[in-house]
């Protein structure tokens, strides 16, 4: 098993090393201005919720981050869809799963997941490289698959306790605060060499007030300790900026959701924070743009790559925040990420994906660089 995986992981880095050779010959040289500015922090984000990402091919972003000038890989731990980890917290364990050619798979969710050990590996992997790993888990929404393995574990007129609708935990509610501390917590274990924390905070809290969405964050990041704290930008309305702790930098991805119903845009451009909002106030940005950041695959078209690529390094910068609409910041945000979501991309991935995502990656590197 050992030999195949090393194996594996040659090969993946010869994918990443020829495809970087390629690109770098035909990219312009980062202009000199650049070099007296701090370097920005440049990533990918892994949907390893939505779809089991091998550990080879984790390392194989790994090592385009590292031979590409890149600094962290931000994994997206869970979401609906599935827990992409090992947790006691929530029940999923070894013990409780089935084990195939070094796959773990839920007995309770039929669907599989990293084990500790496994994550432990990336983390060596990754300090070997260079590369910061940013664990994310996402709360209070896009808990569904966590309810499910809390119900199979506790029942479910426990979880009740803790939930507010299908998929979102009740953040008034005690219980929901110290399971989520606990869930901070267990992730801290698995990575402990992470500084960095990913805390979620997307696509929730429509009966919330601006107030309350802010407060919970603010009450995660304080379980967390000394630890950098990330979080996406929706769950923070205009009104509540300046109650944000500034410890807590806010991964930007859309202003209203990309959402297609005008009054909903209309409703949520009207109260959300804007990027200005926030970089005016002292916080932290990180462009996950969605318009040239997003990749959601499927069937890999390297048309629609090549598009994605060219579209970028003609357009996007780190000061483009909102979508394709030309609106800029006044100064750029202090990183980037090219984040690969998991809805449609076959599970598991194969290095397909990483051949067919690496110019992307490699022009927000190098763009982010540039400016």
């Amino acid at each position: 098993m050992q030999t195949f995986t090393s194996v594996t992981r040659a090969l993946s880095r010869l994918v990443v090393t020829s495809l970087i050779i390629l690109w770098a010959s035909g990219c312009a040289s980062t202009e000199q201005g650049a070099a007296t500015r701090a370097r920005p922090e440049t990533g990918v984000m892994l949907d390893v919720a939505r779809a089991y990402y091998p550990v080879a091919l984790i390392e194989g972003y790994i090592d385009l981050l590292a031979d590409s000038g890149g600094s962290f890989l931000h994994l997206h731990l869970t979401d609906d869809q599935n827990v992409g980890i090992e947790s006691e917290v929530l029940g999923q364990t070894l013990v409780n799963a089935d084990l195939d050619n070094g796959v773990y798979t839920s007995r309770v969710t039929g669907r599989s997941f990293l084990s500790a050990a496994q994550a432990q590996e990336i983390s060596d992997y990754a300090a070997q490289r260079g590369i910061a790993i940013v664990p994310e888990i996402d709360t209070p929404g896009h808990m569904a698959a966590a309810f499910a393995l809390l119900e199979a574990r506790h029942g479910k007129e426990w979880v009740d306790r803790v939930r507010a609708g299908e998929s979102e935990l009740d953040t008034a509610a005690p219980e929901s605060r110290a399971l989520a501390a606990d869930l901070f917590a267990e992730v801290t274990r698995t990575f402990p060499s992470s500084r960095t924390v990913h805390i979620g905070g997307d696509e929730w809290g429509g009966d919330v007030s601006a107030d309350e969405r802010v407060e919970w964050l603010n009450a995660m990041a304080a379980t967390l300790g000394d630890r950098e704290v990330w979080a996406w930008n929706d769950g923070i309305d205009g009104a509540a900026v300046e109650q944000l702790n500034p410890r807590i930098h806010i991964t930007y991805w859309s202003f209203d959701g990309d959402t297609e119903n005008d009054a909903e845009r209309l409703e949520r451009r009207e109260s959300r924070a804007s990027a200005d909002d926030l970089q005016t106030a002292g916080i932290k940005l990180l462009n996950y743009n969605s318009y040239y950041l997003y990749e959601v695959p499927s069937d890999l078209d390297t048309a629609d790559s090549e598009y994605t690529t060219a579209d970028l390094r003609k357009n996007w910068s780190l000061r483009a925040w909102d979508g394709d609409s030309g609106a800029l910041l006044a100064a750029p945000m202090a990183g980037a990420a090219v984040a690969i979501w998991g809805e449609d991309v076959d599970d598991p991935p194969s290095d397909d994906l990483l051949r067919w995502s690496t110019p992307h990656v490699i022009a927000m590197i190098e763009t982010a660089s540039s400016h």
